[in-house]
Order: structure tokens, then sequence, then C-alpha cells
């Protein structure tokens, strides 16, 4: 039956999910479980637009290109990313990003770490990429076994934190950084979209490494101010090109700096969202190419093309390198770091003709939408050929959608692309790598769900190569 929104044309009613569902729960015990299944399988029963309810929330699920637009692209007043994502007020801080008073304020603080992430920086980042890939493997014996995801989640917190806030702090915490990070990112959790503060373990753990970490970040930025009068504006030259300079440099409307407690925030925000995101996605493009290893004397020979023996890896160069990169971006279609991204209803609206009463909280899903057959043909095959000229299925717009899209699209993509692709270039040159186990699943514990543990791989050092 048609209904007619106030003032607008005739809406269907949204459809319900055809699963079972517990009193207040909803499907929980299946959605905790395994999301993406149970998201497909009632996309495929009813279409593109259904709701069901979860932990007592009202929640739509739409999928497809022209639903992911009409996400993306709604005005903050109709449905707000900033209302959808206050669960991680704990990780980020009082005041920062979502919870910020206002989406004007929220702009006003992403916008220096445009200038960060910038491509006049991005040289200089990579070196870091290449020396602490390096770095890693010399830490391995000739052969053994290494557990994938650690190492690259080892990897990315310190190029994040020497990219990022820079190199004192990354010589202050040391090897601490990976348990902060890892116990931080254990209160990512579904639960937390009911309540952050819920009495969990792995809430407490969250808040102890949080306290730690902006601790340490704390201290750099009294030093650095130290060093520098707090009304003398500098660029990010001054300190070397990490994103702590940039923050630093920045001003507020009226001229003052940006507080310290804002400050810290958006680092451990962007720190912990680049940083995670990237070891998953790096890890996933590992788990692939063992699984078809066909590519590996491909990109081995690509890298010998454009990276010569002895050169410093650069920007221009992982630029070039398009094997790498199209299975890269495989790997992201097929294992997206983020399954689901939300906005929360502030006001009736339609999706795809359909009513979505006001309260909502929207779901839309990478992991979904990157499996869909009208948009990806065969669309659970490993298939890096899909990008390449003439064919580019990605490039039809809001249908590889890891990063979001419209106004808060993830600021840092290119920074993500080139420390993935930067550390397999480094990996594939100096290593073998094989399977240790039969197969590897996500693990949809977190909201960022990486190859469940222990994602063991053997590996044996190359002839002739650094050690």
């Amino acid at each position: 039956m048609r209904t007619r929104t106030p003032g607008g044309p005739p809406t269907v009613p949204l459809p319900r999910m055809p699963v079972r569902h517990l009193p207040w729960l909803g499907p929980l015990p299946a959605f905790h479980h395994d999301p993406v299944a149970l998201l497909r399988g009632a996309r495929e029963r009813v279409g593109n637009a259904f709701a069901f309810p979860l932990l007592g929330q009202d929640v739509v699920f739409v999928s497809g290109p022209e639903a992911h637009a009409e996400v993306f692209e709604a005005d903050e007043t109709v449905l707000s990313p900033r209302e959808a994502y206050r669960f991680l007020k704990p990780v980020f801080g009082r005041g920062v990003a979502y919870d910020a008073a206002t989406p004007e304020e929220m702009d006003a603080q992403i916008a220096p770490l445009r200038a960060a992430l910038g491509s006049r920086n991005l040289d200089g980042y990579v070196r870091v990429m290449e020396a602490e890939t390096r770095a890693q493997v010399a830490r391995w014996p000739a052969e053994g076994e290494i557990d994938l995801l650690t190492e690259l989640n080892r990897l990315t917190v310190a190029i994040a934190t020497r990219c990022l806030i820079g190199e004192e702090f990354h010589r202050r915490m040391g090897p601490e950084l990976p348990r902060l990070y890892r116990e931080l990112e254990s209160g990512i959790r579904f639960a937390g979209i009911l309540s952050a503060k819920a009495p969990l373990p792995a809430f407490r753990r969250r808040d102890r490494a949080r306290a730690a970490l902006a601790e340490a970040i704390g201290e750099v930025i009294a030093e650095r101010r130290r060093r520098r009068p707090p009304d003398e504006p500098a660029g990010p030259a001054a300190d070397g090109q990490d994103m702590l300079a940039v923050l630093l440099a920045a001003r507020t409307e009226d001229g003052r700096p940006l507080p310290d407690d804002i400050v810290t925030g958006m680092l451990i925000a962007m720190v912990f969202a680049g940083q995670h995101t990237s070891a998953v996605l790096a890890a996933w493009t590992g788990v692939l190419l063992l699984h078809h290893p066909e590519y590996v004397p491909r990109l081995r020979g690509e890298q010998e093309e454009l990276w010569a023996p002895g050169s410093p890896l650069g920007t221009r160069a992982l630029h070039r390198m398009e094997l790498l990169d199209h299975c890269v971006r495989e790997a992201e279609r097929l294992y997206p770091p983020l399954v689901l991204l939300m906005r929360k209803a502030l006001r009736d609206t339609v999706i795809l003709g359909h009513h979505v009463p006001a309260g909502s909280l929207v779901m839309v899903s990478p992991a979904v939408a990157h499996r869909m057959p009208e948009v990806f043909r065969d669309p659970d095959r490993f298939d890096p050929s899909r990008y390449a000229a003439g064919r580019a299925e990605h490039r039809r717009p809001y249908s590889l959608i890891s990063f979001g899209g419209g106004k808060h699209r993830c600021v840092g993509p290119a920074f993500a692309y080139l420390q993935v692709k930067a550390a397999w270039s480094v990996l594939l040159r100096e290593v073998d790598l094989r399977p240790a186990r039969s197969g590897y699943v996500p693990d949809y514990s977190t909201l960022v769900p990486g190859p469940a543990a222990p994602c063991t791989v053997r590996y044996r050092k190359r002839p002739g190569r650094p050690s």
C-alpha cells in the first residue's frame, strides 16, 4: 500500500527483514555472527531496502549505487553522520569530530587534516613507509611463520605515528603503541552503538588506552609549544611534515590556536582510523595473493620495471604500479575494512521511494554493495582486471564505497592506498609467502573486520635481498 509523505510523492512502506526476530534484540545473534551474510541474504529475498529492529533501535538498510547516492548526499539535518557515530566519543574525545557541537565545527576541525595528507607531503610519507617495512622484515629470522595481521598492525602503527604525530612521539612510546591501539580498537564493537559506556571489559581497556595515548601526545604538544610561542604561527615544515605540526599551525576563526584537547583528539582519531583500516586492507591483500599466487610473478615484474634496485620508493613509482593497485582495490572490494556505514534520520525522509521515519538508524554496507552482481560481474571472484581501462566497473558513482562518499568521504584514502602499496612493494621483493592454514575468514567481532586470528602465514626471505 502506498502512503504519502507531507508535501511529497507517494511512498512504498519498507518491507521487513525476512528473518526471525527476538524481542528488543531483533536478529542480533545472526547479525553479530555474520552481518554481511544476514544482510546479503535479506537483500536477495526482499530487495534493496528493508527494515528491522536491532537492540531496540529501528534500522533501515539500503543498498545499490542509487541508494548510496541518496544517503551520502543527504543534508545533515535529515541524515546525520554525527548522530550515528557519537558512540566513538570515548575514542576520539569530547567535542572532537562526531562529537563537535555543530557540523560546521566538525568541518573546521577536519580542514587542516587535508593539508597534512596533501600531495606535497606524500613523498616524505612514502619514504617512512618503505623504511618501516624494511625494518620490520629485518627483524624476522630467515624463514618461519608470522601472524600477518599482527605484523601489519605493528607496521601501520609505526608508519602512522611517525607520519602523523611525529618522530618524538614514536620514540617516546616505542613498543607500547601496538598494544595501546589494539586495546583502543577493542572498544569499537556493535555493543557501543547501543551504549558506549556499558560496563564491558573491552570498554575499560579502551578508556585506559585512550588516556595513556592522550597523556603522551599532550607531552609532545607541550614540548613543541615550548619551542615556539603559541601566538607565533608556523608552517608544517618547521617541525617536519607531520599532522601534529599542521594542527599546531592551524587557527580558529578568531585567530586562536586549536585547543590542545582538540589537537589530541584529532590525532588519536586519524591515527586510529587510518592505521587499523590500512592494516586490515593490507592483510586481506596478502591473503588474496596467497590464494592467487599466479599474480605474484607479474607483480614482481611490475616492481622491477618501475622501481630500480637501490633507489628510494616514491609516489611516482607507486602510482604507476597498476597491477598492484588493481589487486589492492580488489581486496578492498571483497573485504572492505568497514562493513557498515551509518546515518541517523533526524526527520522523516524517502530513500528509493520508501518512507524512512525519523529516529531510524540508516545503514549501508560496502561488503554487501561490493558483491552486487548487477554492479560487479562475477562479484565473488578475485578479478583485478575489473579495474582496467575499458572495463573499470568501480567508476560507476557510489559503486565502490569503502571510504564512504559525498561530503563525509574519508579524508585519507590516498595515504591508505600508498601505505598498503608501499608495504607490499617491499614484501614482494624481500620475502616469499605461503599459506599456513586452509582458510582465512573475517572476524566480525569488531566494526573493522580483518582476517580472524590466527592469520598465520609461512615466509622465507628471498636470496640476495636485504636482511
